[in-house]
């Protein structure tokens, strides 16, 4: 019987001592090999070691890639587009996100973009080997509670499914509602970005974004960045 591959393994992480930990015990194991790691807390003083990293990812082409959401968030070493464009890169690659606290947007959003795996980072190493297993072997990995609440969610979105499948004119109707501005800002936040990375791409404050998403979701009638997403597709101008 032919040997089993291991599953290889690229991590990218903002913290070296976690980074240190997770390597110490995924070097362990005799059907994972860790091919790829990297600690980056700044694209903007560490942009070759980024650059680095995406290539090495996409060039290596590991089952699993294990980041943490402050490179993608944060520290804005990477954002989640890129990732998703190396995930494109590499069909086989299957990626887990490594987060501080649970948010149903982070969850949501995640699991749109193919993002197979949240890992609590306080879990420190203790379940790690069984997240990266499962999800490499085509599973996903959740805390029981986020599993509840994410599926919460969606069942309250598939509630109006029926609302959801009108004529696209009625979605047209409540976007004619929104201004220019409004209407950019919703169009980035269906590229999964955040309100830091709007704030940046449109050169305007963080305050200045969050009032022109809560003046969008009174015009619209959604309630969160997931609806609003939703109506942006059913309206048919979705990219």
């Amino acid at each position: 019987m032919a040997k089993a591959e291991p599953i290889t393994v690229a991590v990218i992480d903002h913290d070296k001592d976690f980074l240190k930990n997770i390597l110490t015990v995924l070097r362990k194991e005799k059907d994972i090999r860790v091919c790829a790691s990297y600690v980056i807390t700044n694209y903007v003083k560490e942009s070759t070691v980024a650059d680095s990293a995406a290539n090495d990812v996409m060039l290596l082409e590991p089952k699993v890639l294990l980041i943490s959401q402050m490179v993608l968030r944060e520290a804005a070493a990477m954002n989640l587009d890129f990732v998703m464009h190396i995930r494109d890169k590499v069909q086989t690659m299957r990626t887990i996100l490594s987060v501080d606290h649970y948010a149903e947007e982070v969850a949501l959003i995640g699991i749109r973009e193919g993002i197979r795996g949240l890992y609590m980072r306080k879990l420190g190493t203790s379940q790690i080997v069984s997240c990266v297993r499962a999800v490499a072997a085509g599973g996903i990995w959740f805390e029981p509670l986020m599993i509840s609440r994410v599926f919460d969610e969606f069942s309250k979105l598939y509630k109006h499914i029926d609302s959801l499948q009108s004529p696209t004119k009625v979605h047209q109707e409540r976007l004619s509602l929104l201004s220019p501005r409004e209407m950019e800002i919703l169009g980035l936040i269906s590229n999964s970005c955040t309100n830091a990375d709007i704030a940046k791409t449109l050169f305007i404050s963080e305050e200045t974004v969050r009032t022109h998403i809560r003046n969008m979701f009174e015009k619209t009638g959604v309630k969160n960045r997931v609806e609003a997403m939703l109506l942006l597709v059913r309206s048919g101008l979705a990219s």
